[in-house]
């Protein structure tokens, strides 16, 4: 995107009389593949009309306090002060939610200035974020550009909200919160055949008919639910660091487990061999064979699976059918185990 049109190239910032273009640009930088960049590069923007600062986006957490979001800042020692100074005015924010505060902050970090932005008729209306400008120079900006920078980040962040939801409605399974078929799809579609580098799993549930017609479906999703929790928890998707100034860091693991149909679980993952990878899947179903589903039988769960290594130059088709073949075997062992009959 060329931004030379509105950037006055003396000084290196928007035009003052050409906000509704900053406004503009600001908005097609949401349309970019990755939405935290795309805020970020709206920061850039603003940071170019300003002409010096930098700028910091929090977001209420469920504890309320306000973590990392995202900045168009490289310096990334300023992040922990600010954020502290950030969570210390919540009993000021919570009180008046002042839009606007100038506050004497020490010489390193200047002045700042705090932005309360409330993302009203979002999905949660308590959503909100702080943006947080530090180092402003520029003292000749009237309240009303502040209401206007106000009104258009908010537009931004409301729209950054809705898409990351979508986005997450249309990859997340509902019941497990594990990812869905539809991210597996998308996996999939990114995986190059020659790559042989992957752990490949099926799971399936024990009996999940018999729970469902026995003892409801309620039952049943409870056995999906808490499967899907200890799956997860031999495989988390993401290892989060939770910093000094409260910030969140989430580091991707290179493992994924999926829910892709009713009791139907795959995991992948390219940073475990084989040998570990089956290590912690017996530990999983030890730990499946003792889910309480809160019924007074004496009834038989566990947990089935069949792993594979892909080999070099093979289909991820060809994977499953190995892995689900393995799986069969697999099941058909257990039912031999506690002598019990498996419907055809």
């Amino acid at each position: 995107m060329a931004y030379d049109s509105v950037l006055d190239p003396e000084m290196g910032k928007i035009k003052n009389d050409e906000f509704y273009l900053f406004y503009e640009m600001m908005m097609q930088s949401l349309k970019t593949v990755d939405v935290k960049d795309g805020i970020t590069m709206s920061l850039s923007l603003l940071r170019s009309y300003l002409g010096s600062g930098d700028i910091y986006i929090f977001y209420k957490k469920e504890d309320k306090t306000y973590g990392f979001k995202a900045s168009d800042s490289s310096v990334r020692e300023m992040l922990q002060p600010v954020s502290c100074i950030v969570n210390k005015t919540i009993p000021l924010i919570e009180k008046r939610k002042i839009f606007n505060i100038d506050m004497d902050l020490s010489e390193r970090l200047g002045n700042m200035t705090l932005i309360h932005i409330p993302l009203l008729n979002s999905v949660y209306d308590d959503d909100e974020c702080i943006m947080a400008i530090i180092n402003n120079n520029k003292k000749d900006l009237d309240f009303l550009f502040w209401e206007r920078v106000k009104d258009t980040m908010q537009v931004i962040l409301k729209r950054a909200a809705s898409y990351e939801r979508n986005t997450k409605a249309i990859t997340t399974d509902m019941l497990t919160g594990l990812d869905n078929r539809n991210s597996y799809e998308m996996r999939l579609s990114q995986i190059n055949e020659e790559d042989n580098n992957i752990v490949f799993a099926l799971f399936d549930l024990f009996r999940l008919k018999f729970i469902n017609d026995s003892f409801t479906h309620a039952k049943g999703d409870l056995y999906i639910k808490e499967t899907a929790k200890i799956l997860n928890k031999y495989w988390p998707k993401y290892k989060v660091t939770v910093n000094e100034d409260t910030t969140e860091t989430y580091h991707s693991t290179g493992h994924c487990v999926y829910r892709i149909g009713g009791d139907e679980f795959v995991l992948m993952t390219n940073k475990e061999t084989l040998q570990l990878a089956s290590i912690k899947a017996e530990l999983a179903r030890d730990e499946v064979c003792l889910i309480d589903l809160g019924v007074s039988d004496n009834i038989i769960i566990g947990l089935n699976y069949g792993m594979v290594k892909p080999e070099h130059g093979e289909s991820m088709k060809k994977t499953y059918i190995k892995a689900d073949h393995k799986l069969q075997e697999d099941k058909d062992q257990m039912y031999k185990k506690y002598r019990l009959e498996r419907r055809k």
